[in-house]
């Protein structure tokens, strides 16, 4: 049964704000008006012992209540999340890979409009990079930027050779040339190093995915080919179309310059050291074009970007390794990517694009992310679909 508690001087002490001066008897407390009933407790028990008691009775309330209110925050962020990116995949609410690690950032975050975008610094910054971004240019998503935030702007830079590319891209980056490097690949251990040998870091953000596509002189009639067949072409085991099921035309293989591209990395991985010699480099997409275009028995690949509704040339379908389910980059007679096809990898020559900023404390870095919020935003995704790319919301 429920006792009151007296103190040594016969008095009721309250239990909830520890007054001592309540009369026996009472119910309530005169202080604080609480109801005078306690847990029972030998009499002899001294004050400090009582408060102990409650405060340990109370105790795994305590935890649980705040066991849920932890749990609740976490819902009601992720729930906040998922409502930021419902429209990336229609309406199924699933969230991307790439948006996912994006929401772990403090600094990145998924806006509406460019102009939205906080933080962003007033000055002239560079970028590079990467030769397949300049449809990114091209689709007006600088100016945008600069429209929207009138004293930041943009400057494309060159590398002193004047051979643009991935690579060099991320060299001037890590050497201050750049504030901002575009890239076609992701970073290497060793591009993490250097720029932790500098006293900072590197981070990539990926923006966009990109297929790879192969194509022909128009000429060439072939209903496609399998993976494994493009990389026979490029390492010179397969040199005539009519090896393939063509005419009996010699194959004349182009790449980008090895020295700033990794294209033939990304084709060949491990044994791009077996390229032929007979593969013919260039510079940019512009002459890769026309070269192909003007030779009979010319292939080249590249990003969608800068190929997506060309005429001059013949792009090719693409299957699986030792496949011949093949699978077309673009649509509507050339003119726009398969985007349906790059999201769910039924294209089987995919990657992410990337920017890649500095992490160190400066005007570059704030420029950096101010970038790829700009980008991330969905006014800036609609620049990166126009550019020929797969926008990730």
């Amino acid at each position: 049964m429920d006792t009151q508690e007296s103190n040594h001087q016969g008095n009721v002490v309250c239990g909830w704000c520890s007054y001592d001066a309540n009369p026996l008897g009472a119910k309530y407390c005169q202080k604080c008006g609480k109801p005078l009933v306690i847990a029972s407790v030998p009499p002899s028990q001294p004050i400090n012992n009582i408060k102990l008691a409650f405060s340990a009775s109370w105790l795994p309330i305590f935890l649980i209540l705040l066991l849920v209110s932890g749990i609740s925050f976490l819902f009601w962020n992720q729930v906040r999340f998922l409502s930021i990116v419902s429209g990336l995949n229609g309406s199924s609410g699933k969230i991307s890979p790439d948006l996912q690690s994006i929401s772990s950032r403090s600094d990145i975050g998924l806006y509406n409009s460019m102009k939205e975008v906080p933080k962003v610094p007033d000055g002239i910054f560079n970028y590079g990079g990467a030769v397949l971004f300049a449809s990114l240019t091209a689709s007006g998503a600088h100016e945008a930027m600069t429209a929207s935030h009138p004293n930041f702007r943009l400057r494309y830079t060159e590398p002193k050779d004047g051979k643009p590319g991935t690579s060099k891209g991320i060299t001037m980056l890590i050497d201050g040339e750049l504030s901002i490097a575009q890239i076609g690949i992701p970073l290497r251990d060793s591009d993490y190093s250097r720029a932790k040998d500098r006293g900072f870091t590197i981070e990539q953000i990926p923006i966009a995915i990109d297929g790879v596509v192969f194509y022909t002189h128009p000429d060439i009639n072939i209903p496609g080919l399998s993976i494994d067949q493009l990389q026979a072409i490029y390492k010179g085991e397969i040199t005539n179309w009519k090896e393939l099921g063509g005419d009996d035309v010699p194959i004349v293989p182009f790449v980008m310059d090895p020295k700033v591209a990794n294209l033939l990395n990304v084709l060949l991985g491990s044994e791009v050291n077996k390229v032929s010699p007979k593969v013919q480099s260039f510079r940019d997409y512009t002459e890769a074009i026309r070269k192909v275009a003007a030779t009979p028995g010319g292939i080249s690949f590249g990003g969608a970007g800068p190929i997506v509704g060309q005429k001059s040339i013949r792009p090719l379908a693409v299957a699986a390794v030792n496949g011949k389910n093949y699978v077309s980059p673009f649509v509507e007679d050339g003119t726009r990517v398969n985007a349906s096809a790059f999201r769910d990898g039924t294209y089987p020559f995919t990657r992410r694009l990337f920017i890649a900023i500095r992490r160190d404390g400066t005007p570059d870095e704030t420029a950096g992310i101010a970038y790829v919020n700009m980008l991330l935003s969905k006014e800036g995704q609609k620049f990166v679909e126009k550019a020929g790319y797969v926008p990730l919301r």
